[in-house]
C-alpha cells in the first residue's frame, strides 16, 4: 500500500468544536463527512460537507490530538473513494476488570496482519457500543504496558465474532448486539458455536454429505449405547457442545470384555470391565448432565504405528466462495483416543503422512477428494445455518481409514489457530480478505 493512501482519523482537541476529521501527507487536516455505516464514500473536495459527531469528554481536554489518531485505508472500488473498513473484533469482557476476553495473541495477529493491509483492526465488546454513531474499542499499540488503548470511532464496518465460549454466546448483552448489528445492516460472520448433533442432523438429510458420516445418534437413554455397541466393536461417546476432545468417551471391545476410556481436563482413565452392561453404565454414568452423540468408532489408518486424521481450516475467499486454507495432520499419543494436541496429540505435514502411509499417487488423490468432499461439507453447513449473520471460516476434522475411506467427524465455527505457519499466515490474510468482500457487498 502507498504511505499516500494511509489516512488518519481523530478528533480535533485544540479548544475548538469536536469533529472528526482526516489528515494525511497528500491534503491538509479537514473535516469531512464519515458515515458510520459500512464503508465510507467520503467526498475528496476540500468543500466536502463535515458531519459533526459526538466524542468522550475526555477528549476535549486532550493536549495532544496526535495521540488519539488512528490509521484508516483510503481505496477506490465501484463505489468510488473509500475510508476504511473498521473490523472490529467482537468479543466479552473479562470479569471483574476493565480488560476483554479471548486470545490475545490471535487478536493482535489479526491487527497487525490489518494494519500490513492498511485496515484498522479493533476488539471491542457489547457494553462498547455507545449509539448508533459510535464505539469504544481497543487497539493494540504495541508499547509495553499500554499496548491495547482504549480509543472512541465510528461503528464498525464489519464484525468478526470471537465470543470466546458457549457460555459467553448466551449471555443477553452478546445476544442484544448481535441483533443490533443486524438491524445497523452491519455484517457479522460466525455468528455462533456449531452443535454438533445438529451438524450431523443436517449432512445426514443430504444425499451428497450423508455418505461421508459415521453412524451417530443423540444419547438420550442408557439403552441406544448397548444397542450401538453391539453393532460396532469400537464406539465413541462424545460431548455435542465439546471443544478439544475433552468429556470424550471411548468403550472398545478388547478380548471377552470392553475397556472404557474417559478423557477430561487433559487427564485419561482407562478402565477395564468384563461384559457389555458394565461397559454401557460406565459410559452412561460418565455423559451425565450434558448432551452427549454416539458415534461409531473408525479403525483409523496408522502413521509409524499411531493413528492420525485430518484438520482443515475452510474460509471464504476474498470472492466470498469457500476455499481450503489448508490441512495438516494430527497424530495420537500411544495411548490415546484423539488427535486433539492439548490433549497428547502432535502435529505432522498431511502430504508427508499420506504419502509415507498411501504413496505418493493415492495420497494426491486422497488430498483432491478431501478437498471436493470439504467444500460440500462448507456449502451444506452454511445453506442449513438459520442464524443471523455469515459464515465466513470453520475447522473440520477428518478421518481416513486403512483403506482409504473418507469420514467427516465434526466441524468447528470459532477454529483455534493453527500451528503450521503456512496454514497460520495464509488464514490471517483470508480473514480480512473476506472482511474486504462483506465491506464492499454491503454498501449500498
Amino acid at each position: 500500500m502507498n504511505r499516500r493512501d494511509l489516512i488518519h482519523i481523530g478528533v480535533r482537541a485544540d479548544g475548538g468544536e469536536n469533529r472528526w476529521y482526516l489528515a494525511s501527507s497528500e491534503m491538509a487536516r479537514r473535516e469531512v463527512q464519515l458515515p458510520h455505516r459500512r464503508a465510507w464514500n467520503v467526498p475528496m473536495s476540500k468543500n466536502g460537507p463535515s458531519l459533526r459527531l459526538p466524542v468522550e469528554p475526555s477528549w476535549r481536554k486532550a493536549r495532544n490530538a496526535s495521540d488519539l489518531l488512528v490509521p484508516i485505508r483510503k481505496q477506490k472500488n465501484r463505489h468510488g473513494s473509500v475510508f476504511g473498513p473498521i473490523i472490529g473484533i467482537l468479543t466479552v469482557k473479562r470479569n471483574r476488570s476493565a480488560s476483554f476476553r479471548g486470545n490475545k495473541a490471535n487478536f493482535k495477529a489479526i491487527i497487525q496482519a490489518g494494519k500490513r493491509l492498511g485496515h484498522t483492526v479493533v476488539v471491542f465488546t457489547p457494553e462498547g457500543i455507545r449509539s448508533s454513531e459510535r464505539m469504544e474499542c481497543w487497539v493494540y499499540t504495541g508499547k509495553g504496558a499500554t499496548a491495547w488503548k482504549r480509543v472512541v470511532l465510528p461503528l464498525p464496518s464489519v464484525v468478526y465474532n470471537r465470543v470466546p465460549d458457549r457460555a459467553a454466546e448466551s449471555l443477553p448483552e452478546v445476544t442484544r448486539v448481535k441483533k443490533w448489528l443486524s438491524e445497523q445492516n452491519i455484517p457479522l460472520f460466525n455468528p455462533r458455536f456449531f452443535d454438533k448433533a445438529e451438524i450431523h442432523e443436517w449432512l445426514r438429510s443430504d444425499r451428497e454429505t450423508a455418505k461421508y458420516l459415521p453412524a451417530t445418534e443423540s444419547l438420550r437413554k442408557e439403552a441406544q449405547i448397548g444397542q450401538m455397541l453391539r453393532r460396532h466393536q469400537l464406539l465413541y461417546v462424545k460431548p455435542a457442545d465439546g471443544k478439544a476432545g475433552d468429556g470424550i468417551i471411548q468403550i472398545r471391545a478388547e478380548g471377552k470384555g470392553y475397556v472404557v476410556t474417559m478423557q477430561r481436563s487433559g487427564k485419561r482413565t482407562h478402565t477395564q470391565v468384563a461384559s457389555r452392561q458394565e461397559a454401557v453404565a460406565l459410559a452412561f454414568q460418565g455423559s451425565r448432565g450434558r448432551p452427549y452423540l454416539l458415534q461409531q468408532g473408525i479403525r483409523l489408518a496408522m502413521y509409524r504405528g499411531r493413528q492420525f486424521d485430518l484438520r482443515l481450516l475452510m474460509q471464504k475467499d476474498r470472492q466470498g466462495q469457500w476455499s481450503m486454507t489448508g490441512m495438516g495432520a494430527r497424530i495420537a499419543d500411544a495411548d490415546g483416543i484423539t488427535t486433539h494436541v492439548p490433549n497428547g496429540g502432535r502435529i505432522e505435514k498431511a502430504d508427508l503422512v499420506l504419502q509415507t502411509v498411501f504413496g505418493k499417487e493415492q495420497a494426491k488423490q486422497l488430498t483432491e477428494q478431501v478437498r471436493r468432499m470439504a467444500l460440500v461439507i462448507a456449502s451444506t453447513i452454511e445453506g442449513q445455518n438459520r442464524e443471523t449473520g455469515h459464515i465466513g471460516e470453520m475447522s473440520m476434522d477428518i478421518g481416513v481409514s486403512g483403506d482409504g475411506t473418507l469420514y467427516f467427524f465434526e466441524a468447528n465455527a470459532k477454529p483455534m489457530k493453527f500451528d503450521e505457519p503456512f496454514i497460520r499466515g495464509k488464514s490471517l490474510l483470508r480473514t480480512l480478505h473476506y472482511c474486504e468482500f462483506l465491506t464492499e457487498h454491503s454498501v449500498s
